[in-house]
């Protein structure tokens, strides 16, 4: 039986339950923690000079809803235009190129500087979504988890926490049983899929900072028949895992599936599996007001990745709309063009400004934009991953940013106006400290971790980039 762990700190100042569903802001708070988990939570303590205090604002950490690890590795190597009009599909081409000889060791590497730098960023968790399983013959390797053995190595190793979702990928579209050959290192049978997720739930086992989930690439990448058979080995294998899958990112693959089905992609999700709280939507970019109300009513997340889909062009969100309808979205780097929570929460309320002339657009009355938007997808990134996570509050697991208050970027601002300029002043981060699952993170530690996983992945761009 593994020995209790017991942590106890005391800050000026943290963002805490106070009732179910209620958070405020509160001074002179203790959090107690055992084996990871918020115990205890007490605020409005008397000064008291004898107990050391941190200088400090707690809030909770947010959930990295969707990531490609191995993107990392190419992120902002397609700039050029290669075509009259560049688009996701033509920056699709370079991907295959780069994943065409990685090896397991090059995917660790890529991963361990990924993680560092999320963990930098302030995420707690990583939702990967993982579909580089094959050798680049395209033939399963002996140790058929080897390429998902190296991402969670990776996230092992640098302390984030880690959510792997095992993705399911069988054709190249709509109309075709087969993948092409840039697809080589995705493709699964069913028995093979089921095969790796059974192998990959037993390497996560008794690792508290690890759990398991399913995917499906996309509606283009599956069958119907091949999800209803993955949601029928679920419930015998994997009851409650979360499901994420891509849906209605870019416009063409609307047209695809209006072409091949006769419905929007959300609208036949919908209408053809039970979605509900368990399943994680990501971009659901483009939706018809019918989909965005679907979408809200059935609990599930929208993963959404406001930097990646701006990068590839596919088009803004309606969040406005969609959280309008009590709506639930998270944040992801997605392809890792920028690695920044700040940034992809300033994007994400940015967009809905520019298509629609106004400011302040995600905010309400009661709450501040940057309050709004940070403890709405901080909440739904634990629910997106199935983990308790993303609130200071007793039963939820201790994982949290410390704010340094009197850093420039937030010094002297007052309750929600912290978080307002954390993400909407760009001037440098105030993240002081960070605790994962009750630990700390310490500040040289990740220095020193990230001054030798940089050798590693520059000696690594080197060999893939040179020249480039």
């Amino acid at each position: 039986m593994n020995q209790q762990t017991e942590t106890e700190f005391e800050i000026e100042s943290a963002l805490v339950e106070t009732s179910p569903g209620t958070e405020e802001w509160k001074d002179n708070v203790r959090f107690s923690i055992t084996n990871g988990i918020i115990t205890q939570i007490d605020y409005d303590l008397p000064s008291n000079e004898s107990t050391k205090s941190i200088d400090g604002i707690a809030i909770p950490a947010i959930v990295n809803t969707h990531s490609h690890a191995f993107q990392r590795g190419f992120a902002g190597m397609s700039e050029y235009r290669t075509e009259s009009q560049d688009s996701f599909w033509t920056w699709r081409d370079l991907m295959y190129k780069f994943v065409s000889d990685l090896t397991p060791e090059d995917a660790y590497v890529i991963a361990r500087q990924l993680y560092l730098e999320m963990i930098e960023a302030g995420y707690s968790w990583v939702g990967e979504f993982h579909y580089l399983h094959n050798s680049p013959s395209g033939k399963a390797y002996a140790n058929a988890t080897e390429m998902a053995d190296a991402v969670l190595r990776a996230a092992r190793d640098v302390g984030i926490g880690i959510c792997l979702l095992p993705v399911l990928y069988q054709r190249s579209g709509f109309n075709t049983n087969e993948t092409n050959h840039g697809q080589r290192r995705f493709a699964l049978s069913l028995d093979d899929y089921f095969k790796l997720v059974d192998n990959c739930n037993e390497k996560i086992k008794g690792n508290p900072d690890a759990s398991l989930g399913l995917a499906f690439h996309s509606l283009r990448a599956v069958s119907s028949d091949a999800v209803n058979e993955t949601l029928h080995y679920r419930q015998s294998h994997l009851a409650n895992s979360n499901i994420h899958i891509h849906a209605a990112e870019q416009q063409l693959e609307v047209e695809d599936c209006l072409a091949a089905t006769g419905k929007r992609p959300i609208q036949f999700l919908l209408d053809s599996f039970p979605i509900d709280e368990s399943w994680c939507v990501i971009h659901a970019t483009h939706m018809n007001s019918d989909e965005i109300i679907g979408l809200s009513n059935s609990g599930a997340v929208a993963g959404l990745c406001p930097t990646t889909e701006a990068n590839l062009g596919d088009g803004v969100f309606p969040a406005s709309q969609f959280l309008g309808s009590g709506g639930r979205i998270s944040i992801g780097s997605d392809s890792h063009c920028s690695i920044n929570l700040r940034e992809e929460l300033r994007w994400l309320e940015y967009g809905q400004r520019l298509i629609g002339g106004q400011r302040a657009v995600l905010g309400t009355p009661e709450l501040s934009t940057g309050r709004k938007l940070y403890s709405e997808c901080a909440l739904s990134g634990g629910q997106a991953i199935g983990i308790k996570t993303g609130k200071l509050a007793v039963g939820y697991r201790a994982d949290l940013l410390i704010l340094a208050s009197d850093h420039p970027a937030i010094s002297n601002a007052s309750k929600d106006r912290i978080l307002d300029r954390f993400i909407f002043l760009n001037a440098g981060c105030p993240i002081q400290q960070r605790m994962l699952g009750g630990k700390w993170i310490e500040q040289n530690k990740l220095t020193e971790q990230l001054r030798c996983s940089k050798i590693a992945f520059n000696r690594l761009n080197q060999t893939y980039f040179q020249g480039s």
